[in-house]
């Protein structure tokens, strides 16, 4: 049997109000009176009931998270840090994992963290479409991505991936570069890639290079996408690669030590991200580095500045930097 406040209340011979302002640390009572009431809950197994004392104090302190099983590492610093941030504001969190490509189990778990009571909800490593949105809008949960571009209508911390494509770009060819190949997803369906492809060919026309179709590898943001990438450009003229995420530059890596390909002395290879994994890998990569602990703090304050109207709808770029490694 769940103990109560009144149960509490009993055993210490006080009121059951007296009990409540200590366990929701409201004030009016004594130090003492804090810690013996708080012994006897303690002793007893008293565990708030919080949707209950949501409920009726009318407000709501959780934040959900949805992730998935993506290719990429660098989920867990974002989780890690928006949590970081959320127990500095004396926010709860709930994380639920949605598998890719799935939007009818992503709706389900949308529904059960709206049934949760949440005031917010945070995308990792997925994207809720228009009418995922709508639905959270209507049950007034502040919907938001972190870490990606979106075009969708919906509030966002990332970084801004056409600068990282053109800045990426930018450094290897002020390095000498100039055959560069781009390792991605679809640029033609996938935003985010689309974005930094975009910025990857300015970067060419503004140094008047001509870009060549076999430059270009689409594939997925794994470490096999990588191997596959190297043996294709044992065929080309490439002179550097940009993979874009750690474990395709990663597997472009292994790949070209594989085919007898010298990094960086016959391909130099930059990465999107810039994880631990970069500082693993020997050499180590090269990084376009994403400040992944900035965005889940940022998103969190976000949430807060913007909880009295989550309809409306922010977008938020972090800073990221270039760090030179072994393999460029």
């Amino acid at each position: 049997m769940k103990v109560k406040i009144s149960d509490i209340a009993k055993a210490a011979d006080i009121s059951t109000a007296s009990v409540s302002r200590v366990l929701n640390h409201q004030g009016g009572y004594s130090q003492a009176t804090a810690e013996r009431i708080t012994k006897i809950a303690d002793e007893m197994g008293y565990f708030k009931n919080r949707s209950a004392s949501d409920l009726a104090s009318r407000s709501n302190n959780t934040i959900g998270i949805i992730y998935t099983d993506f290719e990429t590492n660098f989920n867990d610093l974002i989780i890690r840090n928006t949590m970081l941030e959320a127990k500095q504001h004396h926010l709860d969190v709930i994380l639920m994992i949605a598998q890719q490509n799935d939007p009818a189990g992503l709706t389900k778990i949308i529904r059960d963290m709206i049934e949760r009571r949440v005031f917010a909800l945070q995308f990792i490593s997925t994207h809720p479409s228009p009418q995922m949105i709508e639905m959270l809008n209507r049950a007034n949960v502040f919907p938001q991505v972190i870490g990606d571009a979106t075009n969708h209508t919906v509030s966002s911390v990332s970084s801004d991936d056409y600068e990282i494509g053109y800045q990426a770009t930018s450094y290897l060819i002020n390095h000498g570069h100039q055959r560069i190949g781009f390792v991605s997803p679809s640029v033609t369906r996938d935003y985010v890639t689309r974005l930094r492809f975009s910025g990857y060919q300015r970067a060419l026309d503004d140094h008047h290079l001509h870009f060549k179709a076999d430059w270009l590898v689409e594939e997925n943001y794994s470490y096999q996408a990588g191997l596959k990438a190297a043996n294709h450009y044992q065929q080309t003229d490439i002179d550097a690669v940009i993979g874009v995420s750690d474990e395709v530059s990663w597997g472009l890596l292994n790949g070209f030590y594989d085919a007898g390909c010298k990094v960086p002395d016959q391909v130099a290879l930059i990465s999107v991200d810039g994880t631990q994994l970069c500082e693993q890998t020997r050499p180590q990569l090269s990084s376009v580095t994403q400040d992944f602990a900035s965005m889940g703090k940022t998103a969190v304050r976000q949430l807060i500045d913007n909880r009295a109207t989550p309809h409306q709808v922010t977008t938020l770029t972090v800073p990221f930097k270039i760090d030179a490694r072994q393999t460029t």
